[in-house]
């Protein structure tokens, strides 16, 4: 609960640069909506009881992003981003192997640099809930705190549309002695409070409203 409760204190204050950053009075609004494809590098999650790996694969991952007009070079964003990835675990006497949907769904803003030319150059926060969706309906969802933070950039090719690219360093908080991907057979995983990093690249099209 303290990892939870110290997580939730760092994000907000980390956050707040982006609420107050030289916000002038709106002569531009507009809301952008962007597509994106790409891919996902992830970690493999250690039980804390047996000492072994559960293997999870690096994996497409495709995303999609709401971002409104807040002040001068500045943004909101609203960020849903998914992944089906394989969970492998070899036991002792038996191996166990499941696809479970890691998804992202994160608030938060970016700050804008802007240029002369068609590029432009962004970098961002966000917080939200890490939602584990095992593919198998036997296994128990899971969904924790997480944050990101990310920089991309732009290329406009008009007013309204543009290619985008972007990189984002996911962190999600385990509680302590947690236990995933539950069944009445036991769990799959059990491991001790840490944050479970995930690192995304992202090419994808938006289009301005």
């Amino acid at each position: 609960m303290q990892i939870l409760t110290n997580s939730i204190a760092v994000m907000t204050l980390l956050s707040l640069p982006l609420c107050s950053y030289a916000a002038s009075a709106p002569n531009n609004e507009y809301i952008a909506v962007s597509a994106y494809l790409g891919g996902r590098i992830t970690n493999d999650l250690q039980d804390i009881e047996t000492g072994q790996n559960a293997k999870i694969s690096d994996d497409f991952a495709q995303a999609l992003a709401v971002n409104w007009y807040f002040g001068r070079n500045q943004e909101t964003e609203l960020f849903f981003s998914n992944s089906k990835h394989s969970l492998s675990l070899t036991g002792e006497t038996e191996s166990v192997a499941t696809d479970i949907y890691f998804s992202y769904l994160h608030f938060g803003g970016k700050v804008l640099f802007p240029s002369e030319g068609a590029i432009s150059s962004s970098v961002g926060l966000g917080v939200g809930a890490t939602f584990f969706l095992p593919d198998e309906s036997k296994y128990d969802k899971e969904i924790a705190l997480s944050g990101n933070i990310n920089a991309g950039l732009r290329y406009e090719l008009s007013p309204r549309w543009a290619l985008r690219g972007d990189i984002r360093l996911y962190g999600t908080v385990l509680n302590s002695n947690s236990s995933f991907f539950c069944s009445n057979e036991g769990c799959l995983v059990k491991v001790q409070g840490e944050v479970y990093v995930e690192t995304e690249l992202m090419a994808g099209v938006e289009y301005k409203f």
